[in-house]
């Protein structure tokens, strides 16, 4: 019948393969964050694009940014290098730091390297009231067209060199994170006395007299300024606000400010709500902190590419104010696309405010939609009517509404919020655009480009959190562990010198050795996310490991593993902790799972005609021990058996043990076994699995089990009773 089924589905597949397409793999709204759970979408895929076109097109859309003949990357000399907004001839600290965080993404660091000297040798203040903050525009030769700087470029600055830490650590000939933790330190509030024109920050405003404060976070609502000082530190930019990475810098800044950045998450996500309009979904280019239209004289914005004062003045003239018949500065434009793609990272990242998020993103997406999939503007008012007249911001010479590619961009990766069918469309839009010139010769290869990048990377699973190695090895003089504490804590691998004794197999749980909570029938398949996939928390780094997981919502259950090397004996010694953080009691018992190649000799002290289900498997008995010589079948079988608290698995002249808790017949689970071994079908791998006592847990209550691994060198392959002697020598166990 299986079969059969299976030849139904290739009946349906190869037709879609055929023509380049792939079954959709529909997936529900997320619950919960990469931050808990590092797993991320592939919305393309989920909606039909073959996986191979998928990574081909994002390939095409980095090199268009980096290295095509419209790129806006350019290397100077053997160390550095610039992303120039082309169209106005200049670098700014957003396009420098976007760089940044493409790059590490990507893991190219020598672009990531390259971008960073250039910004710190040509763009960040070494000393004086802007010490660690970054002029925000320079010529492409270095020389600063303003001193000030732009919020937005020290957030991404500060979160990119913290992921280099994570990805490349501090010993390359960067310290990332000692970079990232001095504009940290820079950015806190400091005393000021103002210059005598045009603002501190250098995009015009009222002139400030007396004492002030510089500060990149107003203290008061722990929201992000426009600019650091000046008139802009008085309201903000709702695309400055991403609060998920005020996570990153909580977590691995380690500058002593982790609750005030949390505390800046919070914020930011409550002040979105504010600050977007709850029928369009549209937010201002720039607003006050508590989310209302900006109350200012009009100055010239600052449109993708449009340096400091080149609207009308002469650069380096300070502004002069202007007073269209409505205020630009609250309209929908270039900088307000930022914002459906900075709610989508958040969302992906953290989701700590997904209903709203959910609601918001299907909110915009049915706004533009109405303006038509293929003609809805770059520029709205925030009610959704058109703007006028000076209303509209100008780019590259132009004052113009646009279908700009940057909003279909953005608008496309919010569709990692949506669950209405609308978001095909905006992700097939995307997928279609070509990015080129207008008819009338517009183009923009650098915020366009740069967005529409962007965009691939969220819809395509590739913009994720870059966390510290998770990796841990732990090793003898002759054994070496690796532990997975990013994925489930399982221990990816177990050796003696060079030799490996668990499967390494690529199929999907077919790797490691992992830990569950029995019976199953508690949970039924797929195995408990928090316990098998997501990510541990290290409580003790070093020997011994202590890594505990989250608390299943399901099971109300915690698992803690204790890891500790034996350097005598070669031994690895794992304590399991299993802990009721629910508000009733539980009964459960621990379950190891270990997988290894299907090869080689499986035995243990148990008697053959105990092993149920009868005749499964062909265990043979001799020598004081079952054996069970692995062999190839069509099926998956799974066998249960009473056994003497020892396992032992022989493979490539290496002798693997277990010692754990000897049970009586009826300390098991209901259904379970001290002993089980599982055989997937084919020549593919074997599970090794053993289970502790079925424990009644009270509220706040724990269990703990331990299990021995030894590994040992064996010459010899066949059963005997010389290596059942050996094996019970070798864990202390009598006769």
């Amino acid at each position: 019948m299986k079969r059969n089924c299976l030849l139904v589905l290739i009946a349906i597949l190869f037709p879609l393969m055929a023509m380049g397409q792939w079954p959709m793999r529909s997936q529900g709204p997320w619950e919960k964050g990469a931050f808990e759970t590092r797993q991320y979408r592939n919305l393309f895929t989920e909606m039909g694009y073959r996986p191979n076109e998928v990574e081909k097109k994002l390939k095409e859309v980095f090199d268009d940014v980096f290295h095509g003949p419209n790129k806006v990357y350019f290397e100077v000399g053997d160390s550095m290098g610039y992303i120039s907004d082309i169209k106005n001839h200049d670098v700014r600290t957003e396009g420098m730091s976007y760089g940044l965080m493409i790059a590490v993404q990507f893991g190219e660091k020598d672009i990531f390297d390259r971008l960073w000297r250039w910004s710190k040798k040509y763009m960040q203040h070494q000393d004086g009231i802007r010490e660690g903050y970054f002029a925000w525009s320079c010529k492409t030769d270095g020389t600063r067209n303003s001193q000030g700087a732009a919020s937005d470029g020290e957030l991404y600055f500060i979160t990119a060199l913290l992921f280099a830490s994570n990805q490349w650590g501090d010993n390359t000939g960067i310290n990332y994170k000692a970079e990232a933790q001095h504009i940290l330190n820079c950015i806190q509030p400091k005393e000021y006395e103002p210059e005598q024109r045009g603002g501190f920050g250098g995009f015009g405003g009222p002139q400030q007299t007396g004492s002030q404060k510089m500060f990149l976070i107003d203290p008061e609502t722990q929201l992000i300024t426009f600019t650091p000082d000046g008139f802009g530190q008085r309201y903000t930019d709702p695309s400055y606000h991403i609060p998920a990475f005020y996570e990153v810098w909580a977590r691995w800044a380690d500058d002593g400010r982790s609750d005030f950045w949390y505390e800046c998450a919070r914020k930011s996500r409550e002040f979105l709500h504010k600050a977007i309009h709850p029928e369009t979904g549209l937010n201002p280019d720039m607003c006050q902190y508590d989310g209302s239209e900006l109350q200012m004289p009009r100055f010239p914005g600052r449109p993708p590419g449009q340096p400091q004062g080149q609207q009308g003045q002469q650069q380096g003239q300070q502004a002069q104010p202007q007073a269209p018949r409505r205020n630009g500065n609250s309209n929908f434009r270039y900088d307000s696309w930022r914002v459906p793609m900075n709610i989508t990272l958040d969302y992906e990242w953290s989701c700590a405010d997904r209903d709203w998020q959910r609601q918001y993103g299907e909110r915009i997406q049915n706004f533009l939609y109405s303006q038509g999939i293929d003609t809805f503007v770059d520029q709205y008012r925030v009610d959704g009517t058109l703007p006028e007249g000076n209303e509209i911001l100008p780019a590259g010479g132009f004052r113009k509404l646009r279908h700009s590619i940057g909003l279909v961009a953005t608008s496309a990766a919010a569709s990692m919020l949506c669950s209405h069918d609308k978001r095909k469309e905006f992700v097939k839009a995307l997928w279609e655009a070509k990015h080129e010139p207008f008819e009338d010769g517009y183009f923009d290869a650098y915020y366009d480009g740069l967005l529409r990048l962007f965009a691939f990377m969220h819809l395509s699973g590739h913009y994720r959190i870059i966390f510290p190695p998770a990796m841990r090895e732990m090793k003898t003089d002759h054994l070496s562990a690796t532990i997975d504490t990013g994925a489930g804590g399982k221990i990816l691998s177990l050796k003696y010198d060079d030799k490996e004794v668990i499967s390494q197999s690529p199929m999907p749980e077919a790797f490691g050795s992992t830990f569950w909570t029995s019976p199953q029938n508690e949970w039924n398949w797929p195995p408990v996310q928090e316990f098998d996939k997501y990510p541990y928390e290290i409580e003790r780094d070093g020997n011994p490991l202590v890594i505990t997981s989250a608390v299943s919502p399901k099971l109300g259950l915690r698992i803690k593993k204790e890891f500790t090397t034996d350097d005598r004996s070669h031994a690895l010694i794992v304590k399991y902790s299993i802990i009721n953080a629910g508000t009733t009691a539980r009964k459960v018992a621990p379950w190891e799972i270990t997988r290894v190649p299907n090869e080689g000799l499986i035995f243990f002290d148990a008697p053959v005609d105990g092993i149920t289900p009868a005749g499964l498997m062909s265990f043979t008995a001799s020598d004081g021990a079952a054996w069970y010589q692995t062999d190839e079948a069509r099926e998956n079988r799974k066998v249960n058996a009473d056994g003497k608290g020892w396992l032992a698995y022989l493979n490539n002249g290496l002798l693997l043990l277990k010692k754990f808790d000897d049970l009586s017949p009826t300390q098991p689970a209901p259904g379970e076994a001290e002993i089980q071994v599982y055989v997937n079908r084919g020549k593919t791998y074997i599970e090794l699995e053993s289970q502790g006592a079925y424990t009644n847990l009270a509220p706040g209550e724990s269990l703990t089990w331990t299990v021995r691994w030894q590994l040992e060198p064996y010459n010899g392959t066949a059963p005997s009773k010389q290596l059942v002697k050996q094996a019970k020598k070798i864990l202390k166990i009598k006769n």
